[in-house]
């Protein structure tokens, strides 16, 4: 046995250290380190002045490619982490690298495409599960729910865990190793870590399957493994490095926030014969793919970050940065337009710096999306209207319309609260805390809260966990 250990451990360059090697893992490995792939750093100073950016939408093709003239951008992206676990600190200063990896090209149509229907907590859980290598089976309701309705070419891709690859291409070796290595599954985490870079990152695709397996779709939970607190050692903005990304086209990724909040990709192209004579504006226009770029923290403690762009109706939103609140009319738009699961709070917090804006576009949206959220607050109250609990003489107490939570006022106490609650249907269930309620729809449940220590009794309407049609904050309340 220790020889064998000498073998694993202290001799790098034995033939068996060598067929170790060989398993090729590295070129299963769902997504590879950024460090991998980065782009060449400008070599020269370029100028890039936002005050002299406009506003403009901008087309993509059918790939998703964004199609720019010669000229300076600024695109808000929603970021998403690429680990289940480690530290994204905010204002970190990223480089560019291309997003490689045997599963790369889903994560990309995913943050491309996924918005369209799904929250960012939901896209981020079933990224984290796309990057970990699960399989189909092995992922949450709704991450299937989103490779069904979004990502359905790549079913027969995801049949199969790099896990379960992994451990075939292993098995194969202990065969012929004369138990020197033990199985794959035997195979404990100190031998694997030893084994490199790649090997170790088996041992983070078996902790994130047992915690998906234990914690569920909870994007809390989850999220509580990234470190956020931390500070990162903070550049100046205009020392964030330029990334050559292709031909004349320069761009870098600016932050001052971490994963699952909004940055910006400043993008520079430069025109590449300005004496030619342009026939047409299509002749001058570059494709550049931001959902194959992938921010490069440099550092291995560190999330590295990849992005999804905000699309309205005429294509790509493209913000200046002298419109107050720049961030703001993006999100809005991206939130009205392209999800059915409205994220409520980052609605809120943009309408509270957008309120006062003169942008009439602005204030167009900013009622649209007050109009959604009435339309979600009347389909989450459906199932009391219909049981009669609730009706059009019931008086509505809400302080404003322009909040997650819609309350109305009923007399008759705990007594009626009773009642009510048993005119819903639904069998009656009790949680650990003693709290009674029901599931009344396939998104929504009833929850009985009595009086208690002076309060006062209400019945309160919330989505279920795992809903895919509400936020989780949406709430009905009836007082009595």
């Amino acid at each position: 046995m220790y020889f064998a250990f000498c073998l694993l451990y202290g001799c790098s360059h034995t033939p068996l250290n060598q067929k170790i090697t060989e398993l090729n893992i590295l070129k299963l490995e769902p997504l590879k380190s950024p460090e991998l792939s980065s782009f060449p750093l400008a070599e020269k100073t370029l100028l890039f002045d936002s005050k002299k950016i406009k506003n403009q939408n901008i087309d993509f093709d059918f790939n998703g490619n964004l199609m720019l003239p010669p000229g300076d951008y600024i695109i808000p992206v929603m970021t998403y982490c690429m680990n289940h676990s480690g530290s994204s600190p905010d204002a970190h200063s990223y480089t560019l690298s291309r997003l490689e990896g045997s599963r790369a090209r889903i994560i990309r149509e995913l943050n491309l495409m996924a918005p369209i229907k799904f929250s960012v907590e939901d896209i981020q859980i079933t990224s984290w599960s796309i990057q970990a290598g699960l399989s189909y089976e092995e992922m949450t309701t709704i991450s299937k729910n989103v490779i069904d309705l979004i990502l359905p070419k790549y079913k027969e891709e995801l049949k199969e865990s790099y896990l379960k690859i992994a451990e075939q291409k292993w098995n194969a070796l202990a065969d012929s190793a004369q138990g020197i290595i033990p199985d794959f599954n035997k195979a404990s985490n100190q031998l694997i870590d030893n084994l490199g870079e790649v090997e170790m990152k088996i041992n983070e695709y078996r902790k994130f399957k047992t915690e998906l397996g234990e914690i569920g779709h909870n994007y809390k939970e989850l999220s509580r493994m990234i470190e956020t607190s931390n500070k990162s050692l903070q550049k100046k903005r205009g020392e964030t490095p330029w990334s050559l990304i292709s031909p004349n086209v320069y761009a870098r990724f600016v932050t001052d926030g971490h994963f699952n909040q909004i940055g910006f990709l400043q993008i520079k192209v430069i025109q590449e014969t300005p004496q030619r004579k342009i026939n047409s504006i299509n002749d001058e226009r570059v494709t550049v793919d931001i959902g194959a770029l992938i921010a490069n923290p440099n550092n291995k403690d560190i999330q590295p970050l990849a992005f999804s762009m905000f699309l309205n109706s005429q294509g790509v939103w493209v913000i200046p940065v002298l419109i107050e609140a720049p961030v703001a009319a993006g999100l809005v738009l991206a939130a009205i337009i392209t999800a059915e699961k409205i994220n409520w709070d980052s609605f809120f917090d943009l309408y509270d710096h957008l309120k006062k804006s003169k942008s009439k576009q602005i204030q167009n949206d900013i009622e649209k999306g007050f109009q959604v959220l009435q339309e979600a607050h009347d389909e989450l109250e459906k199932p009391v209207k219909e049981a009669e609990v609730i009706s059009g003489k019931t008086k509505d107490t809400s302080i404003s319309e322009k909040s997650k939570t819609r309350e109305y006022q009923k007399s008759g106490g705990d007594k009626e609260l009773k009642n009510d609650f048993d005119k819903l249907p639904g069998q009656p269930v009790k949680s650990s805390e003693g709290i009674e309620y029901k599931i009344i729809t396939s998104d929504s449940k009833a929850v009985m809260r009595p009086t208690k220590n002076g309060s006062i009794p209400t019945l309160e309407i919330q989505p279920l966990e795992d809903s895919t049609k509400f936020h989780h904050k949406l709430r009905i309340k009836i007082r009595y």
